[in-house]
């Protein structure tokens, strides 16, 4: 377990004699004595540096052309984020000799954050194509040679779009007279991305485009590399339909640029429509303020098709299957102290397919992470389970969820299997009165996996009146015997004690207080009420929740005599995503709800 650093995301700078890339800790840098997860952790110290390669790739010249190699060592390497805790994603925007400077973007967090995931910062430096005789560019180092090599301009550093901590609600006091844009009732919430993408700049370099979470939804937005002005695009990719009549709610993404940056690839999804692909100018983009139409050029099916079975029943190739409805609903929860909405994603069967005495069962599905967040995007699972299954589908973001500003991440941490809890009964209890003429309030079953099974079990457990039939994958039930067993322990921490409360440069065993704070937010320490059948399902390689977490859950409630059934999948890990294990967990965790709800 002895680590290093990791190395990944490199670019080459625009003259091709180095390389910019992000350097992880995983070990070497004093902040992680223990190895710890990095896949999908955010959070894990990173810095970006630059390294010279010019003697590197002559070598490899010369090797390629039979000559003898060259033999000689490259000049070393210079840090270009020393006061970032967190910096990622290098992106260069090549000017190619014209007036313009070449310019360095990248994602930051100057002084990082504790949980996995975290609003981000976008900087942008320029980068000296030229360099001039005797100049020095860089950082601290003192090897001349070296810094001359380097075009970074460091003093040219600027932030483009800051932290956000709370984005305005859609008809708050705070919104009143506000100008900015707002998507599914916020206004711009941070920058919520894993990475930039490959090539981001249009324009000649004035703008960057990228996709973010943006509350609820996936949204395309461009960024100016002048002022750092944030604008959303509103691209109309559905063949037909007017402008005017443009579902604001689809989630959309960057696929890509056409290769002159002219033009904009794009995608949309919403739940109940796969994927369709558009193409967009940036000329009519720019032209049009972010809002315009696009030239179709796809739509994708769901799944794959093969001769044993269509992709489409003859009623879904009739249009049925788009009847199949959704609305996304903002929530303000009168208790916690963070003032961030609660938004849900409500998904309707059809009316063909919608089953019971005319009022449908609802399956409530908590999102994982905790730090994460369910999009309007199309997931063929939840369409299978509302529109073959007839059930209604209650995606809920409660507070903690990304795309809500850093405020809404932090707001979790230290009241995990309370304030989430309550946000999801509170979500729950909302939607079955505002559509009780279609909803039956007493069949209520739950959904969730990792953090949402460990909502699933909280939920079963505090309130088995409400819900009465629950299917877990992979979920966390008991913290104190997860700790020391889970490949990201500082989770264990954050969640259960809150912000700051995790020693990055220590590594120990829990002390008997902690284990009992841990055990108090589990959703072991309320499995004595829980009566719901539950089925769980478990990766047996999954190395974040560790498959002993889910047994321990099950032996204990067929203990108790609750109805109970273990899925095993030895090949899975986390995710439980191989063809096969995905393909029988959803069909059991349909018949399942059938048979219990």
């Amino acid at each position: 377990t002895q680590g290093g650093y990791l190395l990944g995301q490199p670019v080459f700078t625009p003259d091709g004699d180095a390389v910019v890339y992000t350097a992880w800790d995983a070990g070497s840098g004093g902040s992680m004595p223990k190895r710890l997860g990095s896949t999908y952790c955010q959070q894990r110290f990173g810095k970006i540096h630059v390294s010279s390669v010019k003697l590197l790739m002559q070598e490899l010249s010369s090797s390629a052309k039979g000559e003898t190699k060259y033999g000689g060592k490259d000049e070393g390497y210079e840090c270009l984020t020393q006061n970032d805790v967190l910096a990622r994603s290098p992106r260069f925007f090549y000017s190619g000799g014209n007036d313009s400077a070449s310019k360095l973007v990248f994602l930051s967090n100057p002084r990082g954050f504790d949980t996995h995931v975290g609003c981000m910062e976008l900087q942008l430096m320029d980068w000296n194509d030229v360099k001039e005789e005797g100049e020095e560019r860089g950082g601290d180092s003192n090897d001349s040679a070296f810094t001359e090599m380097v075009g970074a301009n460091l003093k040219t550093r600027r932030t483009l779009i800051h932290e956000v901590r709370q984005p305005k609600i859609s008809g708050s006091e705070e919104d009143e007279g506000s100008t900015n844009e707002n998507v599914a009732s916020i206004s711009f919430p941070g920058l919520f991305l894993m990475q930039l993408p490959t090539s981001c700049f249009i324009e000649n370099g004035k703008y960057i485009v990228l996709t973010t979470q943006w509350g609820s939804v996936s949204k395309v937005i461009t960024v100016s590399t002048e002022d750092g002005s944030v604008s959303p695009v509103n691209a109309n990719l559905v063949s037909g339909e007017s402008d005017d009549n443009r579902k604001e709610n689809a989630s959309q993404g960057l696929v890509c640029l056409t290769d002159d940056n002219e033009g904009l690839i794009l995608s949309q999804v919403e739940p109940n429509k796969p994927a369709v692909l558009g193409y967009v100018t940036v000329k009519d983009l720019l032209e049009s303020g972010n809002s315009c139409s696009a030239q179709l050029l796809a739509s994708l099916s769901p799944i794959a098709a093969s001769s044993h079975s269509d992709v489409f029943t003859e009623e879904e190739k009739n249009g049925d299957d788009e009847n199949m409805s959704y609305e996304v609903l903002t929530m303000n929860p009168p208790h916690g102290n963070a003032n961030i909405p609660v938004q849900c994603i409500l998904l309707l069967p059809s009316e063909k397919k919608r089953i019971g005495d005319g009022k449908m069962p609802l399956i409530v599905v908590p999102h994982g992470g905790p730090h994460s967040c369910t999009s309007t995007a199309y997931v063929p699972s939840y369409r299978y389970l509302c529109q073959q299954g007839g059930y209604a589908i209650l995606h809920v973001n409660y507070r903690g969820s990304s795309g809500f500003g850093q405020d809404g991440i932090e707001a979790l941490p230290g009241s995990c299997g309370t304030l989430d809890v309550k946000d999801v009964v509170y979500a729950t209890e909302t939607i079955l009165k505002s559509h009780s003429s279609i909803l039956n309030a007493d069949r209520v079953g739950i959904c969730g996996g990792s953090h949402g099974g460990y909502l699933s079990g909280h939920c079963t457990g505090q309130y088995p009146d409400l819900f009465k039939v629950s299917a877990m994958r992979n979920p966390v039930t008991n913290i104190a015997t997860m700790v020391t067993a889970t490949d990201i322990m500082d989770w264990c921490y954050i969640e259960t004690f809150g912000i700051g409360q995790y020693d990055w440069t220590k590594f120990r065993g829990p002390t008997k207080e902690e284990l009992a704070g841990m055990w108090e937010a589990s959703p072991i320490a309320h499995v004595e009420n829980v009566r719901a059948p539950t089925l769980v399902a478990l990766g047996m390689s999954d190395k974040r929740v560790p498959p002993s977490q889910g047994l321990e859950f099950y032996h204990t409630l067929r203990s108790k005599g609750v109805k109970t059934k273990l899925l095993v999948y030895e090949k899975d890990d986390h995710a439980i995503d191989i063809v096969q294990s995905e393909a029988d967990h959803w069909m059991n965790i349909k018949l399942w709800f059938d048979e219990h709800l």
